[in-house]
Formats: C-alpha cells, structure tokens, sequence
C-alpha cells in the first residue's frame, strides 16, 4: 500500500468515527430531553392537586461538553426541559446542566432552597430508565437509583 492510499485511508477513518460520534451524540441529547420531559411530566403528577406550585420551563442549554461534536452540528446547543417547584419561600429547582460528566450522563442539578438551608444534588440518567440521585459532594460510585420515596426525601425541606 503507498503512502497516498495510507493517508486517504486515515482520513477516511477518522470521518467515520466522526460522524457515527455525532450521530451518537444527537441520539445522546435526544434521550437527555426526553428522559427530562418525562420527569417533568413525573413530578407534576406527583405534585397534581396539592398546594406546591410546579412550573415547567424550557431553558437553552449551551452545553460545553457536547462541544467537540461540532459547533455548526448544533449539538452543544439546545432546549431542555427544566422544573420548579415553590411553596411560598421554599423552592426547589431541578435544572439540567450537560449531557456528559465523567462516567455519568444526563447531569441535571437539583437545588432545593429554604430558609437558612441550601442543599443541592446531582441527578444523572440511569442506563434503561430512571435516574441515579446523590448529594452534592458524593461521588458518582455513591449514585442511589432516585425512586418516589427518596425523592420526597430530598425535596422534604419543600414542606
């Protein structure tokens, strides 16, 4: 094989990896907005009938580490949906913050504020469905399946 046919070989190699990359990555994105619209949807009946304000909201998320995807793909950027809850000065918000972190995918921060505590956790998706939950200062290997009971746990502050 000559040098030439190496090289245009190369290349052709590394726009394959490119471009199943970026389809990765969109397909990627793709399940983050969903598996959040779904928790959306998840919550808000959790909360259907009973005094916490639940407010679901579309944020534009600027996601750096989609970022090697391409800029012009558009991957880095897009909208994702993000909730709040309220009741009356306690409030928790539940924001997605980038699609990869490390080992973890689907990073979705969860503040929950209220007077004199400020407690934050981080959410990231589970493989099939559903999403892992830890504290704010935990690893992701401290990751606990977040299941009804222990996300009123978390949110118990809201009450």
């Amino acid at each position: 094989m000559s040098a030439r046919e190496r090289f245009f070989k190369k290349v052709q190699h590394q726009n394959d990896r490119v471009l199943s990359g970026k389809k990765s990555a969109d397909a990627e994105v793709r399940a983050f907005c969903s598996r959040m619209d779904e928790l959306a949807q998840q919550i808000s009946q959790w909360f259907a009938g009973c005094a916490i304000e639940v407010t679901l909201s579309t944020r534009l998320l600027h996601d750096l580490s989609a970022v090697g995807y391409s800029l012009n793909s558009g991957i880095c950027r897009y909208d994702i949906t993000a909730i709040q809850l309220q009741n009356g000065d306690r409030s928790v918000r539940i924001v997605p913050e980038q699609l990869w972190n490390g080992v973890e995918t689907g990073i979705v921060i969860l503040h929950v504020d209220a007077p004199g505590i400020r407690q934050v956790f981080y959410l990231s998706m589970a493989p099939e469905s559903g999403w892992f939950i830890r504290r704010q200062y935990q690893s992701a290997k401290d990751n606990a399946i977040m299941t009804e009971e222990l996300f009123f746990e978390v949110v118990d502050r809201l009450a």
